[in-house]
């Protein structure tokens, strides 16, 4: 599917109809031909009240969809929504085009078997699904580029990193993709592997729920992060290997104004600011406001040992400024479910959350922190909202001028550092260890480590 741009006339002057030519040829892995109904189709069930949709951003300004031929699909916006290239079927928003075949006639797809043993047009194909055990894919010989190089490929469920780490050591797996950086140097050490670092769109961060009637307070926000020491947890909780950050936007990015922390490390001025709101130091040195002490919580996914270190320093550092920091883990599926689903940051039953977010190929974070974006309609689990950020957001959307867009960007920018709604820490850099006869790995920031599947090898 070619990318639609002005210079090629996919994309009209108006911004508001983008055309999309699809690449004849393409099947999927039961045979039949993917076309444009399927792309319409996927849009419909985006669009279906009765399906668990986290998040419909770019979707939602979108009027209607339409199959000109089977390789023809119109888009046809009700008002220019600037990254819509970025996020229609693509990763940043969050949707993979559906099989219309197999899947329509069904009120909604909440429950379907497809959910279970899916059907897609990649190189490799379902074939078996173990609960809590592995996951198993064989070779798609209908895939379009031809056959892949492997004719397996099986994914297991580990209950640790530590679990991981042996196994790699015993060879019972061939690899681990994302590893865990805070065991890059143990990892290095092993024998038949090698070892990638690579830079990656993703930011590690502290979120806020802001309805806590503790953390709606913006000067018990600013005090946690100039309690925090952001250099000692890079250092001591990822070894090092993250990099500082204070943004959410990616290092590529055209938007990343790459400015400096606006509340760094500083525990006098995180005590004046504690004081300042009214939190006194109690007898054992945690702060008490109105009989009640400032005892927070923080949580983390699970079996994940830069959230266990981080948590570790984090009560530390939060103590000597009079700070309790309780921790509590959670599973990973709990923990981003859905708030339909009860979902730990989405439902907002959370104080404080560490974990990390993917940036997207555009700067557009409006699903994120924008007004109308509380769960379940989107993913502002900050439950956060700042009229100046909001107007920016807006602005920034409404426009194809990209140096407009920077300027709306870097306000976004201050609006998130001066009301300290989540606290950046670090952009991350991805860990990969492969077999050492392993060829054709090829991590990208942009993609995951699996968009070259079709080419990797064994010799």
């Amino acid at each position: 599917m070619q990318v639609p741009t002005l210079a090629n006339g996919g994309a009209s002057a108006d911004g508001k109809t983008i055309t999309y030519h699809m690449r004849p040829g393409v099947k999927w892995q039961d045979g039949v031909p993917l076309t444009a109904k399927d792309i319409v189709f996927t849009y419909q069930q985006i669009m279906n009240p009765k399906n668990n949709v986290q998040v419909q951003t770019g979707y939602d300004h979108i009027a209607y969809v339409e199959a000109k031929d089977d390789y023809t699909v119109v888009v046809h916006m009700r008002k220019v929504f600037a990254p819509i290239v970025a996020f229609f079927m693509c990763v940043q928003g969050g949707f993979s085009i559906l099989p219309a075949h197999l899947l329509q006639g069904n009120p909604d797809l909440n429950h379907v078997a497809w959910n279970n043993a899916p059907i897609g047009s990649g190189p490799f194909k379902f074939k078996e699904w173990v609960h809590g055990d592995h996951i198993t894919l064989v070779a798609n010989p209908l895939y379009w580029r031809g056959p892949p190089r492997l004719q397996q490929i099986v994914f297991r469920v580990l209950p640790d990193t530590n679990t991981i780490t042996t196994q790699l050591q015993t060879h019972e797996i061939d690899g681990w993709f994302r590893a865990d950086p805070a065991k890059y140097q143990q990892l290095r050490a092993l024998q038949g592997y090698q070892i990638y670092v690579s830079a990656e769109n993703v930011f590690g961060h502290l979120d806020f729920n802001t309805k806590d009637p503790i953390l709606s307070d913006v000067r018990v926000r600013q005090a946690i992060e100039s309690a925090i020491d952001r250099q000692r947890i890079v250092d001591d909780a990822t070894g090092g290997v993250f990099a500082l950050s204070d943004t959410d936007q990616s290092v590529f990015s055209w938007a990343n104004d790459h400015h400096a922390p606006y509340f760094p490390y500083n525990p006098s001025k995180a005590a004046a600011l504690l004081t300042e709101a009214g939190w006194i130091p109690g007898p054992d040195g945690i702060r008490v406001k109105d009989g009640r002490r400032l005892s927070l919580q923080l949580s983390y996914v699970g079996g994940q040992s830069i959230g266990e270190k981080l948590a570790g320093l984090m009560q530390q550092q939060a103590r000597a400024v009079g700070i309790e920091i309780m921790q509590k883990n959670f599973p990973a599926p709990l923990f981003f479910a859905a708030a339909q689903s009860g979902g730990i940051l989405n439902s907002g039953k959370y104080q404080i959350a560490y974990f990390g977010w993917v940036s997207g190929v555009d700067p557009d974070n409006s699903s994120l922190y924008g007004c109308d974006q509380f769960p379940p309609k989107g993913q502002n689990d900050l439950f956060w909202c700042d009229p100046a950020l909001q107007q920016a957001e807006n602005d920034a959307l409404g426009t194809m001028d990209e140096r407009r867009r920077i300027t709306d960007y870097h306000v976004i920018s201050r609006e998130l550092g001066e009301q300290a709604p989540t606290m950046f820490l670090f952009a991350e850099r991805r860990v990969d260890v492969v077999p050492a006869q392993f060829h054709n790995f090829k991590p990208s920031p942009a993609e995951s480590a699996f968009w070259n599947t079709w080419q990797w090898d064994m010799q």
